[in-house]
């Protein structure tokens, strides 16, 4: 069709042009997908769509890592695998330290709702009282074993094993706290920085415990401790400590803490934390202890042996 635009007036001159657009199909342009980035990524959004929501990075695990001592060194054939789960969540397990000196918070200890492991320290005033209570309740219990520190600001327990004990001084020391103790299915080391260290003395510890049949956890007060590593060579169950809840005795520094636990079982199949009965403890246990672990099953220390 050929139209002689040059004789239309100039209204009539428009609206043909616009006719033609309209034949033609103009329309007005899009505005182009816009990219948008998520960790790194270029992510190329619809017009008109709404935004992804960029992912929250991941909880570092330094803030973990720096609460754990290195691991110690063991050869492979003594590396252990963590053994399946019975449930979808990782295992945590809390183990009070010291416990017999303070029966008001002992027993209230007990009475919460988290399942707790007991250490009893063999000299203790109220020890035989609470491991009861605590064996009633189906509670894991162990003998807290004292051992020699590097630093001598520390008060020795009676019986404390000592870095120059005889093999048969060891020996004599661990039937005594153990009879103290009758309870106990475990063992633990109360502090013990300079005599953990010692692989020969420990070895005298480790096969005294596995005549009575007794697991070992090791407090880990020495990055470079020879209990675990020890009782992995005689296939004695066996385990570590990998965070103390309460370095800080504050209610808020100690919930932290037991959510760091619970990551760090995500992180690894499992974790373990000690932690004490003091007042601090008690009121993060009560208020904060659920909500804080609620990721992980918290179960008896026994169920995390290897």
């Amino acid at each position: 069709m050929r139209l002689h635009l040059r004789r239309l007036p100039g209204r009539r001159l428009l609206l043909v042009a616009l006719c033609l657009c309209i034949l033609a199909g103009c329309r007005a342009e899009e505005p182009p997908a816009s990219p948008q980035t998520a960790d790194g990524a270029t992510v190329w959004v619809e017009p008109g769509a709404p935004a992804a929501a960029t992912p929250e990075p991941a909880s570092p695990l330094e803030s973990i890592e720096e609460n754990v001592p290195a691991p110690e060194p063991v050869s492979a054939p003594d590396a252990a695998v963590p053994p399946p789960q019975t449930s979808s969540r990782p295992l945590a397990a809390i183990i009070i330290d010291d416990m017999g000196y303070n029966r008001q918070i002992g027993h209230q200890l007990l009475q919460i709702q988290v399942h707790l492991s007991f250490s009893f320290l063999p000299q203790a005033p109220f020890t035989v009282e609470l491991a009861q209570q605590a064996a009633h309740m189906g509670r894991d219990i162990l003998v807290h074993l004292p051992m020699e520190p590097k630093e001598k600001k520390w008060q020795l327990e009676p019986g404390t094993l000592l870095a120059t004990d005889s093999p048969d001084q060891i020996r004599k020391k661990i039937e005594e706290m153990l009879t103290l103790v009758p309870l106990t299915t475990g063992a633990s080391n109360h502090m013990g920085s300079r005599f953990s260290e010692d692989a020969a003395r420990m070895r005298v510890v480790i096969a005294a415990l596995k005549t009575r049949s007794l697991f070992f956890v090791d407090s880990f007060t020495s990055p470079v401790s020879q209990g675990l590593v020890t009782a992995r060579r005689v296939h004695l169950p066996a385990t570590r400590r990998h965070l103390f809840l309460d370095n800080d005795q504050d209610e808020t520094a100690i919930c932290r803490q037991l959510g760091l636990l619970a990551a760090l079982a995500h992180h690894q199949g499992q974790a373990i934390g000690i932690g004490h009965p003091h007042q601090a403890m008690l009121t993060a246990l009560s208020q904060c202890g659920a909500e804080a672990l609620r990721s992980a099953e918290v179960a008896g220390v026994n169920r995390l042996l290897h």
